[in-house]
């Protein structure tokens, strides 16, 4: 990550940004069924907070603003949501700080993830704590509830018919006896879509805004060659009659992911090596990314490029390795 002289912000524009930042966090707070979906940005609030201000002032700033917003979520009554957006905001402070040892992209991505899944699973033990029920058996029961209202809502409409109804239980059934068993997966993804997202936009805004990068830009991101021996192996264990097979599908599923964050920087970096036109290249992206086809492709490209190199990097990097 480039180095860069962090000025000390003058007080109105601490207080600017101590009272916006406030703002920012509480925000999922006052209306979760409608703003909730904006939690997931506060780790890039985080990281670019202490982007812009450096570790020390950056630090101070993003402390007292969460104080501030700690007040409002204890008057609004909702402590259990202030915890989830404080483990969020740390994870982009783990982001910042692996970024300053200058790690590349890859470990950065698994110290912010494991970071944030060590987090929430602490938070649930939390909310577990005294009620009887764990947060995560509650999850599923909710969920186990929901799929069972749902083949109810069915069975009494009358604009669906006998055809339709056997397939749409047959469905759904699956659906509750497949979801439990993937749900650490789920959740994982969940995680490794923050993950992803905040260090590709906080890489960008920071290049454009700061000009400072944290690392290479994301068409450049390659995954290590050896991560592929995992894959194989949870592919393996899934394959066995054992009790470790729901580990190894679960593994296996964030794997896939990961390979698909590989696949679509290849697919980035093609479309900036052949100038495709910005209006053009969103349709490709939005195409490939909602469709399961596209998401198959762009995980065999991720893995095959493993053995094809089809960026060049490696032959680009022995070649820099021997001049």
């Amino acid at each position: 990550m480039a180095t860069q002289e962090i000025e000390q912000p003058e007080i109105g524009t601490i207080i600017k940004t101590i009272l916006l930042t406030s703002a920012v966090i509480v925000l999922p707070g006052l209306e979760w069924s409608f703003m909730g979906w904006s939690q997931v940005f506060l780790p890039l609030l985080s990281f670019l907070l202490l982007g812009r201000f450096g570790g020390h002032a950056g630090k101070r700033l993003l402390l007292s603003s969460t104080a501030l917003a700690l007040l409002v979520y204890i008057v609004m009554g909702r402590l259990e949501l202030f915890l989830f957006s404080a483990a969020l905001l740390f994870s982009g402070y783990v982001l910042f700080r692996s970024a300053e040892r200058q790690d590349p992209a890859p470990l950065s991505g698994l110290k912010t993830a494991v970071c944030l899944a060590g987090a929430w699973l602490l938070i649930m033990v939390l909310l577990s704590a005294g009620t009887g029920t764990s947060a995560y058996g509650q999850l599923l029961k909710t969920l186990d509830r929901s799929i069972v209202e749902t083949v109810e809502y069915y069975r009494q409409s009358d604009d669906v018919s006998s055809e339709t109804m056997v397939m749409l239980e047959t469905t759904l059934y699956r659906m509750q006896t497949l979801v439990p068993m993937i749900m650490p997966a789920i959740l994982g993804s969940m995680i490794l879509m923050i993950t992803w997202l905040t260090m590709v936009v906080g890489n960008m805004f920071r290049l454009k805004a700061f000009d400072n990068s944290a690392w290479v830009s994301y068409r450049y991101w390659q995954l290590p060659e050896k991560l592929i021996w995992a894959a194989i192996l949870m592919g393996i264990l899934t394959l066995l009659p054992t009790d470790l097979r729901a580990v190894g599908i679960n593994i296996l599923i964030l794997l896939g992911i990961i390979y698909c964050f590989q696949g679509l920087a290849i697919l980035v970096f093609f479309m900036n090596k052949w100038k495709v036109p910005l209006l053009l290249r969103s349709f490709f992206y939005v195409m490939i990314i909602f469709q399961s086809l596209g998401t198959l492709i762009l995980l065999f490209v991720g893995i095959a490029d493993i053995w094809l190199d089809f960026r060049k990097l490696k032959s680009a990097a022995e070649t820099k390795g021997n001049a």
